[in-house]
This record gives structure tokens, C-alpha cells and sequence, in this order.
């Protein structure tokens, strides 16, 4: 069915169409491993660590030490990418009505929705469990990351807090994980509800409280050592509290709280840890079509698949969101 635009139309003086207020994705572009991926799935080897032994023996005499020969272990883990798209008609009577060219607007809208299943893509595969082994048979629980439970009455009773900081770095730190090291950048996830709480548990008094102000404010965004991203389409946690529910909903992809725990799924990782394989990338095109009477249509598509490599690499931490 066409798309209609009454109040679009000249004799209203409307010189643009208005892109109403939405969520927003493409947040975690450039934050994370990025690959291609040619066929349905994809598999990424991995090298466990090698132990170096004490040498006692020593060279001389005409004898010569045998050759160590130390153990690897190695591991795989798989991406599967799944393929979305989206196209919208316009009326091509109705296009000759208005002073704008309404296929450009439509397919920013396009990009905007294919944008926002990247990120799902990505919220799913760094708190989802992971496929593993040869063929991909095999699976790495979430539960097996770390978890950050500041707070009394079981996992993420409380909301953003200071300590839930200092503890995601510290479990990152606690496994062995180089900060330092570019590769492994820490990253931060939370929605703007933890973004601000985190300014109002931090006293007036404290040394941090200009740095988070700051933070809130929007002049910069790391802090304690994280770099943050502010997302509306983290999922909740599951009734369990040991997940999420990576569910969103069908016609605005805002994440549905089906436990009604009013937990979101905030958590820490490093750059390197979660792999993210596209391809395409998002393509758009807009064209007449002539078995459609000439009226003109709007065409996105793209691929997305992620998955996270390593569970130690990743810091779940819940944050209540109840009033």
C-alpha cells in the first residue's frame, strides 16, 4: 500500500519531511571487533595460553637439551548473520504534490532501522550465550562472565552506582585482561536512567563529581577508566537475574521487559571481545517501479551477526530502574 502525505502537500508550505523522535542505533560502530562474513556462518579460531617451562638442562660438552615441546589449546567460535530489509512506496501523484524529494527522508529512515538491528545484533551476542567447537555444537554460557552484584537482596537491586564501576574494572583486571592495551579498550554500556543516577549517587563533596557531571553533561565520556555508550536498547534481565530477555518489540524495537524485573542488562567489555560480522553493509535504493504503477520505491537491506569471544572479557552488571 502507498504511503500517504496530506500534510505534506504545497498548499501547507512544507518544505521538509519531519523525522519524529525514535531510537536510535549504530552505537557500538567502531567499539567493537568488526569482520565480513561471506556464507551463512562463519567460524573464528582461537589459541588458548602457552606455559613457558623451566630450562635446567644445559648446552655443552657436545650435548644439547631436547626441544621443549609445550601444549596449546585451541579454540572456535562461530557467527551466524542474519539478514534484514525494508521498503516503503510512495504515491507517485502525491509526490508531484509537495516540494520535497520524499525518497531521500525514506531511506534515512531505512538506515535508521537497519542501524537499530545492528545494535540488537550486537546486545545479543555480547549477553547471549555463545556458539563454540568445530561445527558450532557447542555453547559458552553467559553465566560464565562475570557479574557485579553491588547491593543487598540479590543481583542488581541497586541502580548505578560508583562501586559498580570500580568492581567491572576490577573483574576485568582480576582475569588477567591488559586495559592498557588498545585491543582491549574498556567499554561501558548503560541507557540514560544509569547515566544519571550515577550523578545523583555521587556526593557534592566528592573529587568525582565533577568528572561525572561532566560526563552527564555530555563535555566527555569515559570516566574511571570505561568509555561509555548510552543506549535505549539494552534488554532487561531475566526473572532469574542471571540474563536477559533479549526481546524488542515488533513495531517500535524498544526492548520489552517480559519478566518485569525493571532490571536492565548494563555491562562492561573490551574492544576485541565482542565480533561483530556484516555483510552488506546497510544498501539503499530507490527507484520507479514500473509493475507498480511508476510510483516510486524505497529499498534498504543489510546482514548482521556478532558474537563475544571471550567471557571474562565481558562484566554483566544490573542496574535496578524501579522508581
Amino acid at each position: 500500500m502507498a504511503i500517504n502525505l496530506p500534510d505534506n502537500f504545497v498548499k501547507q508550505y512544507s518544505s521538509n519531511l519531519q523525522i519524529l523522535t525514535q531510537l536510535m542505533g549504530n552505537r557500538f560502530a567502531g567499539k567493537c571487533r568488526e569482520e565480513s562474513i561471506e556464507g551463512e556462518e562463519k567460524y573464528f579460531d582461537q589459541l588458548g595460553n602457552v606455559v613457558a617451562a623451566n630450562r635446567t638442562t644445559r648446552s655443552g660438552g657436545g650435548q644439547f637439551p631436547d626441544s621443549p615441546e609445550s601444549s596449546v589449546t585451541h579454540y572456535r567460535r562461530q557467527v551466524t548473520a542474519t539478514p534484514y530489509d525494508t521498503g516503503l512506496f510512495v504515491d507517485r501523484i502525491e509526490k508531484a504534490q509537495t516540494m520535497i524529494d520524499p525518497e531521500s527522508p525514506y531511506a534515512r529512515q531505512q538506515v535508521v532501522a537497519l542501524n537499530r538491528k545492528r545494535d540488537q545484533e550486537f546486545l545479543t551476542a555480547a549477553l547471549g550465550d555463545a556458539k563454540t567447537g568445530k561445527t558450532g555444537s557447542g555453547t559458552a554460557a553467559f553465566t560464565d562472565c562475570p557479574v557485579v552484584d553491588v547491593g543487598t537482596g540479590g543481583t542488581g537491586n541497586q541502580g548505578m552506582n560508583l562501586e559498580k564501576l570500580i568492581e567491572a574494572l576490577s573483574a576485568l583486571e582480576v582475569s588477567g585482561v591488559d586495559v592498557l592495551d588498545p585491543e582491549n579498550k574498556p567499554y561501558f554500556v548503560w541507557t540514560p536512567k544509569q547515566k544519571n543516577e550515577l550523578l545523583k549517587n555521587t556526593q557534592v563533596t566528592s573529587s568525582d563529581y565533577a568528572a561525572v557531571k561532566a560526563l552527564v553533561s555530555g563535555q566527555i565520556n569515559s570516566f574511571y577508566g570505561f568509555e561509555f555508550i548510552t543506549s535505549t536498547l539494552v534488554p532487561y534481565v531475566n526473572t532469574a537475574g542471571t540474563g536477559v530477555s533479549a526481546d524488542w518489540s515488533t513495531t517500535t524495537d524498544a526492548p520489552v521487559d517480559t519478566d518485569s524485573t525493571d532490571i536492565r542488562g548494563c555491562f562492561a567489555y573490551t574492544k576485541n571481545n565482542i565480533l561483530m560480522a556484516t555483510n552488506p553493509e546497510i544498501t539503499t535504493r530507490a527507484e520507479e517501479r514500473a509493475d507498480k504503477s511508476f510510483d516510486w520505491y524505497a529499498y534498504a537491506v543489510a546482514r548482521f551477526g556478532g558474537v563475544r569471544m571471550e567471557e571474562k572479557k565481558t562484566v554483566f552488571v544490573p542496574c535496578d530502574e524501579s522508581p
